[in-house]
């Protein structure tokens, strides 16, 4: 019987209306008779003048179950469930006072009752209620004894029950210790009860009944067992590892389960030395060869969570054992088995992470620091250095097949280990080095090992990779080298030093380039790319040894001059130099807690930092930024003038590197530095601002007018954007000077310096703030009389003005404030309208920004000032025209996309009104209020959206025959949402009827759909619910325009799948993955048989050798295939020709040689390669038949076979036609099957067709030429 009840039940309440109002209504006998002991009992109290509370109630029903006899069972079982719903409101002193009696009347019920198990469930569930209330060492015995119990309702009711107890009992030392004696007491005597009647000194106990009863026991023992006092865990576990050793299928997993339980429990308090000889007996059990996979999965978990936790108790045993765990969990990754190899190295990962300290790796580094390279012996190595050893080996050759999963445990060690893996996996590096020479054939998890290479850079460092790794690089032969590394260095690069890379990797540069030279004069043209590749791959590493460097501000005065030089004298490399000086002045400017900074590198706080970053990130204190910047703007001088005259002669889309680094550079330099270089960029501004606008005379004599480039025009644009880049430099007075020259600008008619003015005015609104907020009135002015002027290309520039000028206007007070926010906010909403799409972003993005400007309170925002908002882009529905109508419906879609929870209030307003809009004749304006109703379906609750749901459908109904501006398809979208989110149900009830056919085609075809799904696996839950369930969470994703308002039918976040397409789509994706192998086998990496005799002393290939492996696997096939027998090869002369045996003697001598040998060795032969020579012979027969067979393939080598109609050709010539033949059909026109036909293009179907009629035509002539003309065999064409 359901006795959860807490949810409704108070401290002082009618007990009797409480259980009627729960279970009045219910059919069952069950609960119609506990109503009734609950009215009776509450009459009783009334007629005694007794107030309804739950102590009343507790007293008048223990009193009636101590003196009523003769009772029926079914009444025994309601009073005993109604006083256990009773006791658990009933106050402890009340219970305490009775608990005597209470105690003796429910353990004779607990005799009394043994054969009824309802009311004994019951009766379970009072007295374990009040031993959780005032204690009771017999009682509680019995209660522990009945978890032992056959039947398994009143044992899981014990349970749950003892649970209840022990839980109630932490804290308290006293209680815990002696309720855990009683479970530990009653483990053991299980245990020797089954002994005994296994050694046969008690036969009256059944082996098969004391055996079941230690099951049972075992299965409490999984939740008892975290709960249970430390030394009551010390003497269980022992017992359970004795057990554990039996091997016995049922009791192994049942102790598995009671271990994994306790190791996973964070409260358990566990005796260190107890649970390290268990899991020290759990790992060697590990080395066994009969143990299953799930066994062994579930024991590699209990080391893992076990570790762990003896890791806080007992550091000292901990890394005592730790080593040999990880020795074990390192042979399984040999299992054939997908799971035994996932749970070990997802077990190694996790022990690398949480039970390795620095203590342990400083141990490791300094004994061997301490004896240098030399090892003595194994015993002596630190326990850091034997798990090392471990995680390396599991790189060698019988582990191929999990190389995969062994090359994450290799990179967790790595981000473990720091800077210490340089010293400590030397040699693994050297492997993984080698692992990568492998061909492609030969190691299919690639992208894994560069990704731990990476893991070891990152780790490392960029100057101790290279002493383990060296390029080799000014080797005669390139590919020899190792470029490979290259790529890796430059993704993972992370505190490197400036002066490394200045005085070793840049000479290596230098001699490339020179050979690259060379080899071009001797018209050595791959050699010559090659080396420049090189070239160009080491200077690509630049901007990520800029990343966090150890020694900017000793080392980047040295490598300060080969910049400027390579900046002037090689235009390819420009790029990576602009961005490794951007990277090292905002990532110091970050540092020292600038926060502008964070705008010139965008995107970069999106991704979480890694381990190697957040440490050398964690070295760039305020201090150490200040002293990098100082470094850097020393140079501002000698970097701005050069980036100046590179930016005026470089083309237009070679610009933006060069202007962005020009910004990062004059943020730091000193005011005195950037002034002096503004005033000679306005000089030159001025001058070309004058020519522009001075009418050129026309010249008859000149030819060739000026270019794009070289005209007033583009010089003005040119400067306009220097001075924007020094903006973040420039004081107050400077700023004033540049916004004198860009007002006038802003109604320039060309469109570039119209655009150009725009991005200053912004820049200077997100530079410096105070400065704007002093010139309001002048930027309103402005901006309001600039309306009517502005360009397209320049609007999305405007917005960023708008940004500042709207939020400041509706939080200050201005006069006429009302109308420019009006007409600003017009502009804005019909910018989200625009035809360019990073327009339309920006309007979008303004309007969202617009939004959170006036909720935050730090600046003076509030909710009122954000409904006010809200507000007015209400207002924009009154517009005259649909172009305005439909851009306030697509803000309105936006702002209730970002703010569901602020404006749920108003959805109830705001949608009759929208969807009144769905009666307009313009096509525009029906689009937006469908993407409305999108967002609306998207964001609402579903129990606010049910409330619109009449009103949704009606609307939505009037376009649901629309087929000429894909408004069914639409509408048809917007339903199954609706159907998703509400109900099958739900929607049904408000559908019209004469529309109900929707709705039967969308269950139908949902239906269909769900019944060619595969189930799903076991223990998965489906991707998707049903139609007759609603989805009551709103999903939260990304906003997209195209979406919510494309032209086509494509609005599902699923392309043009429509809800059961996607089901099915998911459906299928997981069945792939349950179809996916189980076992694991190598991938192609297999020794051939000619290669256990290798070299010239033919002596066997050492497995074990790891170099001697790899060494025959890094081969070429043709090597790799070659045979003992090598009369097939051929034979050239010294010059390089040629020999061909043309009279064919060496053939016939290589035959009778392999017959004689074959009669000789006839088991040898027929052995050899794993293939005989006779079915060799038989294989080359049949496929000579074959080839002599009616069909043959096409010349391309497709599938595609044409049929010849040979076997119908008379042997008389062409001219007495097709003949017929007994047992076959009549010769006959065949036209082969054409994909073509079934193709989506009309003309691609026609092409097909053609055959066919081809075919017709030839027969019908063939068939009007009279039987006089003999019939011409027909030919299939294709």
């Amino acid at each position: 019987m359901d006795l959860e009840m807490e949810d409704v039940i108070g401290e002082d309440v009618d007990m009797c209306a409480l259980v009627m109002a729960r279970f009045g209504t219910s059919p069952a006998p069950e609960h119609k008779q506990l109503c009734l002991v609950a009215q009776a009992v509450a009459e009783v109290l009334h007629d005694q003048a007794h107030d309804l509370t739950p102590t009343a109630f507790f007293v008048a029903t223990l009193s009636f179950l101590g003196r009523q006899e003769g009772r029926s069972a079914a009444v025994t079982t309601a009073v005993c469930t109604f006083l256990a719903l009773v006791l658990r409101r009933t106050p402890a002193a009340a219970v305490q006072a009775m608990s005597d009696a209470a105690l003796k009347i429910l353990m004779g019920l607990l005799a009394t009752e043994a054969n009824n198990p309802e009311a004994l469930e019951a009766v379970l569930s009072c007295v374990g209620g009040l031993i959780r209330d005032v204690g009771g060492g017999a009682a509680f015995s019995s209660l522990v004894g009945f978890c032992l119990d056959p039947r398994p309702k009143i044992r899981k009711r014990a349970q749950l029950c003892t649970m209840d107890v022990l839980s109630s009992l932490q804290g308290t030392a006293h209680g815990l210790g002696t309720a855990s004696e009683v479970v530990c007491h009653l483990f053991e005597s299980s245990l020797d009860s089954m002994s005994e009647s296994l050694s046969g000194k008690n036969p009256s106990n059944s082996s098969t009944g004391t055996a079941v009863k230690v099951v049972h026991m075992l299965g409490a023992l999984k939740q008892f067992l975290p709960l249970l006092s430390a030394n009551a865990i010390g003497r269980i576990l022992p017992r359970l590892a004795q057990l554990h050793e039996l091997q016995q299928p049922m009791l192994t997993r049942c102790i598995l389960d009671a271990i994994q339980a306790l190791c996973m429990c964070s409260d358990a308090k566990v005796p260190p030395a107890a649970l390290g000889d268990v899991l020290g007996r759990l790992g060697d059990l590990l080395e066994g060869k009969q143990t299953s996979a799930d066994e062994v999965t579930v024991v590699t978990r209990i080391l893992q969570h076990g570790f762990q936790k003896n890791w806080t108790a007992d550091r000292t045993l901990c890394v005592k054992n730790l080593p040999s765990v990880f020795q074990s969990l390192t042979r399984l990754l040999a299992s054939n088995q997908e799971a035994v190899i996932f749970a070990a190295a997802e077990s190694m990962r996790h022990l690398i992470e949480g039970c390795i300290d620095e203590a342990m790796i400083q141990e490791g580094v300094t004994q061997l620091q301490s004896r240098g390279q030399e090892r003595e012996r194994k015993g002596a190595l630190t326990p850091i250095e034997r798990i090392c050893v471990s995680v390396e080996s599991s790189l060698g050759y019988q582990y191929r097949a999990s190389w995969d999963m062994s090359l994450h445990v290799v990179a967790a060690m790595f981000d473990k280990l720091g800077e210490s893996s340089a010293i400590l996996m030397a040699s693994t590096v050297i492997n993984l080095g080698d692992l990568h020479n492998l061909p492609d054939d030969n190691l299919a998890c690639r992208k894994q090992l560069q990704a731990t290479l990476g893991s070891a850079v990152a780790a490392m460092g960029l100057e101790k990779i290279l002493a383990i790794l060296p390029l080799f690089m000014d080797g005669a032969n390139l590919l020899e080298s190792k470029v490979w590394l290259l790529p890796i260095l430059k993704q993972h690069t992370v505190g490197a030093r400036l002066q490394f890379y200045q005085e070793t990797l840049l000479p290596v540069a230098a001699r490339l380039r020179e050979r690259a030279r060379k080899c071009a004069a001797a018209g050595k043209t791959v050699a010559s790319k090659n080396a420049e590749s090189c070239v160009q791959s080491i200077w690509a590493l630049l901007p990520s040894v800029c990343n966090y460097p150890s020694d900017t501000a000793r080392s980047f005065s040295h490598i300060a001059k080969t910049l400027g030089d390579v900046l002037i004298k090689e235009p390819e490399l420009r790029g990576l130099v602009c961005s490794s000086l951007r990277i090292l002045v905002t990532q110091n400017r970050k540092a020292k807690g600038d926060t502008i900074a964070e705008k010139l590198v965008e995107g970069e706080n999106s991704e979480d930092l890694n381990v190697a970053e957040q440490r050398a990130r964690s070295k760039y204190t305020p201090e150490v930024a200040a002293a990098n910047l100082n470094a850097i703007s020393g140079y501002s001088r000698n970097f701005l003038p050069l980036l100046f005259n590179l930016f005026v002669v470089s083309p237009a889309e070679k610009r933006g590197d060069l202007q962005l680094t020009i910004a990062a550079i004059a943020s730091i330099s000193d005011k005195q530095t950037v002034q002096s270089f503004f005033v000679g960029i306005m000089n030159k501004l001025l001058k070309a601002t004058v020519e522009a606008s001075t009418p050129a005379e026309s010249d008859a004599m000149e030819v060739d007018p000026p270019k794009g480039e070289e005209s007033p025009t583009a010089l003005r644009c040119v400067f306009m954007d220097l001075a924007l880049s020094l903006v973040n430099g420039l004081d107050d007075e400077a700023l004033g000077v540049l916004f004198s020259t860009a007002r006038p600008a802003l109604k320039d008619k060309d469109a570039a310096v119209q655009k150009k003015a725009y991005k200053v005015l912004a820049s200077i609104c997100e530079a410096n703030t105070n400065f704007v907020a002093g010139k309001v009135q002048d930027f309103l002015e402005m901006l309001v009389t600039s309306l009517s002027s502005v360009h397209s290309s320049a609007r999305r520039h405007r917005l960023r003005c708008l940004h500042f000028l709207i939020l400041h206007l509706m939080k200050g007070g201005y006069e006429r404030k009302d109308e420019a926010i009006a007409t600003f906010i017009s502009e804005v909403v019909l910018t989200t309208k625009e035809s360019n799409k990073k327009t339309r972003n920006a309007a979008y993005d303004l309007l969202i920004e617009i939004g959170h400007g006036m909720l935050d309170e730090e600046t003076g925002g509030s909710q009122a000032h954000f409904i006010r908002f809200f507000t007015m882009i209400v207002g924009c529905l009154a517009g005259s025209t649909p172009h305005m109508v439909s851009a306030a419906v697509v803000g309105l879609a936006r702002l209730l996309y970002e703010f569901p929870s602020l404006l749920c209030h108003a959805v109830p307003d705001l949608l009759p009104s929208a969807l009144l809009l769905l009666k307009s004749k313009s096509r525009e304006i029906i689009k937006s209020v469908l993407g409305l109703v999108k967002v609306v379906i998207a964001r609402l609750p579903v129990a606010e959206l049910d409330q619109h749901l009449h009103g949704l459908v009606e609307g939505l109904i009037l376009w649901s025959d629309d087929s000429k501006n894909h408004f069914k398809a639409k509408v048809r979208v917007i339903i199954e949402r609706l159907v998703r989110r509400c109900g099958m149900d739900a929607v049904a009830r408000v559908m019209p009827l004469e529309h109900m056919k929707l709705l039967t085609n969308i269950r139908k075809t949902k239906e269909r759909n769900q019944r060619k799904k595969v189930p799903p696996e076991e223990g998965e839950e489906a991707e998707t619910k049903s139609l007759q369930s609603c989805a009551t969470t709103a999903r939260k994703s990304k906003w997209n325009h195209t979406d919510l308002f494309s032209d086509n039918d494509e609005d599902d976040e699923y392309g043009n799948m429509d809800c059961s397409t996607k089901a099915l789509t998911v459906a299928k994706t997981r069945t792939n993955k349950s179809e996916s192998r189980k076992l694991r086998k190598p991938d192609k990496l297999v020794l051939p048989e000619d290669f256990m005799d290798i070299g010239d002393s033919r002596e066997p290939l050492d497995l074990l050798d790891t170099s001697k492996t790899r060494e025959v696997l890094q081969r070429p096939k043709s090597q790799q295939q070659k045979n003992i027998d090598s009369d097939d090869e051929l034979e050239y002369t010294v010059d390089g020709k040629m020999i061909v045996d043309e009279s064919g003697d060496k053939i016939r001598d290589k035959l009778k040689r392999k017959k004689i040998w074959n009669d000789d060795h006839p088991h040898a032969a027929a052995s050899q390669g794993g293939r005989s020579f006779r079915r060799s012979d038989e294989v080359s027969a049949s496929r000579s038949q074959s080839r002599g067979s009616k069909a043959r393939k096409t010349n391309n080598g497709s599938k595609n076979w044409v049929y010849t109609g040979d076997e119908y050709a008379s042997k008389k010539g062409r001219a007495v036609g097709d003949v017929k033949k007994d047992g076959k059909l009549d010769p006959f026109a065949y036209w082969p099957l054409d994909p073509k036909i079934l193709n989506r293009r009309e003309a691609k179907r026609n092409t097909a067709r053609k055959g066919i009629s081809s075919v017709m035509m030839q027969g019908i002539h063939s068939a009007g030429s009279g039987p006089s003309k003999p019939k011409r065999r027909q030919k299939a064409h294709k």
